[in-house]
């Protein structure tokens, strides 16, 4: 099997799985643990570049997970402050959905001041990641334009990206999740390379 169709079938097949669960309580562990997973495998291998983008991504995904499970944005809803609840929730994705996009964007500049590792470079995958977070941040903000909408104009029947906000997120996940396993896929073979030439 190619290897693009490997990555392709990977994104497809955690894309369903995310989507099948349809439990952020479960997905967003999961998320979490699979991040953890590739920045202890990128580390173990030595590949500072991977290891520094996965580590941005998951700490990042984990500052906003602890935002929601630990209270400090209290996810409980009552009648009256639901305009303003909702708005909260989906301007502090949109907050860490482009807090993250910028971090990538600048993630060399970032790592060189973290690091002083000479491996540090720009690699073919800097120039995907930031995309995907910029898509979050464009499907958050469109939620909570849609949500300001129904409730401050009342347009009740809006609900386009309402009704389907969990899915696009998880499809985000889902392609973020490919990436850091192609990321790592070429940078295994690679490494490998000058080993089979000798």
């Amino acid at each position: 099997m190619k290897l693009s169709n490997l990555i392709l079938l990977s994104i497809v097949t955690i894309a369903f799985f995310y989507i099948y669960l349809w439990d952020n309580n479960t997905v967003a562990p999961l998320y979490l643990i699979f991040l953890l997973v590739c920045y202890i495998y990128n580390t173990y291998t030595k590949d500072v570049n991977s290891s520094h983008i996965t580590l941005f991504i998951l700490l990042m995904t984990l500052a906003e997970y602890i935002v929601f499970i630990s209270g400090l944005l209290s996810l409980e809803v009552t009648d009256e402050n639901r305009k303003y609840q909702g708005a909260l929730i989906f301007g502090t994705q949109v907050l860490f959905s482009i807090m993250t996009f910028f971090i990538l964007i600048f993630r060399v500049q970032i790592s060189r001041m973290i690091s002083n590792s000479k491996k540090i470079k720009l690699t073919n995958f800097d120039g995907l990641f930031h995309w995907l977070f910029l898509y979050s941040g464009v499907i958050a903000f469109l939620a909570l334009i849609e949500h300001l909408a129904r409730h401050l104009l009342g347009l009740r029947s809006i609900t386009i990206i309402y009704d389907s906000y969990e899915a696009l997120v998880y499809i985000a996940w889902a392609l973020n999740s490919g990436l850091l396993l192609s990321m790592m896929i070429i940078s295994t073979k690679n490494a490998q390379e000058p080993h089979l030439s000798n």
